[in-house]
């Protein structure tokens, strides 16, 4: 298919530009000022509303859409004793109808690329598929306190053969033994493969590293395993303090920040800033909605803006230009896209266009702070994933039938109810 986007705010290369874009195929075949002589299967106008990257969700666990506020206002510690047995719970089939509505809610919402963190990989890579949307999808240990479901050769297989991108993926240094930690990084080693993993989420784990390893910091613990010596991404790093980010500037390591999660969970507010100075790529997530409880990357966006000028009583940190960069091309570079996440021809065609025709876009002074600091995901009215629009105007082409995942999930919840 080709398409023709005329008329449209593009926010492409960090900044708003006025034009047309042309997408052929999966790719972004131009960018300009006129629209290009020749045929198009479709002329989409934008009428001035805004032309953007999908967002990058980088850090999240989809099939835990069904579990959405069944364990809430508990600490991380809490919450995980209460979650995990539901998890386990859940059936081949109500893994694969969770991830369906949790996708429903990304495509709503403009999310286009997904890191999913999660077991059970045989109804994830399902869910993915049957909808199209872009993910890296994560093998090893996923569940705390648990060796892997098969082997490490039987995931990647599986991963690769369905065309998703795979990352060596451990849960967190309290919830994967070192023996584990050390079968994986050689396995990455030995596949060319990135490492991911949970990090330094509260000061109970930090105090608990600390103590159990000789004083050393659950970044330290890392180095110390060889993990930090593959390009890696760590999720949260709420307690990393002055010398955790310096080491962490040092290795090829991003940081996804998730501020919903992390105050939701009492976790506390990640040091943002100070890893920007640092020179650390950070990302965004979202996390999974048993502890967010949304997929809203707009309401990140805003937290992560605004979280740290109010801990650091800076308002001129983190500009909004800043924080739509760690929502879209920071995050396709942590997870290793390559030509994904901003508008510029030869890119992958991951789009959404945004409505900013409502009230509370009005006036329109500043697009780039209005996308930050006023947008909501319900702004969002088509989403395109690789050239194929997944969403547009309230209807979804995820190849499932919405109504019968609705159903599914409300089967789940009376089970888990009962």
């Amino acid at each position: 298919m080709k398409y023709l986007f005329k008329n449209a705010k593009i926010f492409s290369g960090g900044k708003i530009i006025d034009g047309c874009v042309v997408i052929d195929g999966e790719n972004i075949a131009y960018v300009g000022k006129n629209p290009p002589k020749g045929h198009f299967d479709e002329e989409i106008d934008v009428c001035g509303n805004v032309l953007m990257s999908g967002f990058v969700n980088a850090h999240c666990h989809t099939p835990s859409t069904a579990l959405r506020g069944i364990s809430d206002d508990k600490v991380l510690e809490d919450w995980l004793e209460d979650i995990i047995p539901k998890e386990q719970s859940l059936s081949n089939q109500e893994i694969y109808y969770s991830a369906m509505l949790g996708i429903m809610e990304y495509v709503r919402a403009g999310i286009t690329c997904v890191e999913e963190n999660y077991g059970r990989l045989n109804d994830v890579v399902r869910a993915y598929q049957t909808a199209g949307l872009r993910a890296r999808i994560g093998i090893g240990f996923p569940n705390p306190y648990q060796d892997e479901e098969t082997s490490l050769e039987k995931q990647l297989d599986l991963v690769k053969s369905a065309g998703f991108m795979p990352v060596c993926y451990a849960h967190s240094v309290y919830g994967t033994n070192e023996e584990n930690f050390e079968k994986l990084i050689t396995f990455a080693r030995q596949n060319n493969l990135p490492l991911s993993t949970h990090l330094s989420e509260t000061l109970a784990e930090v105090g608990d590293c600390s103590v159990k390893n000789n004083d050393l910091s659950p970044p330290e613990l890392l180095e110390e395993y060889g993990f930090l010596d593959r390009p890696c991404t760590v999720y949260h790093a709420v307690h990393c303090d002055k010398d955790d980010l310096e080491l962490l500037s040092q290795y090829s390591a991003s940081v996804v920040t998730c501020p919903s999660s992390n105050l939701k969970l009492a976790s506390g507010i990640a040091p943002v800033y100070a890893m920007t100075q640092k020179g650390i790529n950070v990302a965004i997530g979202t996390d999974g909605a048993y502890s967010n409880n949304s997929y809203d990357m707009f309401k990140e966006m805003f937290l992560v803006a605004t979280l740290n000028k109010g801990l650091l009583n800076k308002a001129d940190i983190l500009p909004a230009q800043e924080v739509l960069k760690m929502a879209t091309i920071n995050g396709a570079k942590a997870l290793g896209f390559e030509k994904l996440g901003d508008i510029k021809v030869g890119f992958k065609a991951d789009i959404i266009l945004v409505d900013i025709s409502s009230p509370h876009h009005q006036p329109l002074n500043n697009v780039l702070s209005n996308l930050v600091y006023s947008a909501k995901s319900s702004d969002v009215y088509l989403t395109m994933c690789a050239g194929k629009i997944l969403y547009r105007n309230g209807e979804y082409y995820i190849s499932e039938d919405t109504k019968k995942i609705y159903a599914e999930n409300q089967k789940i919840k009376q089970k888990l109810r009962r």
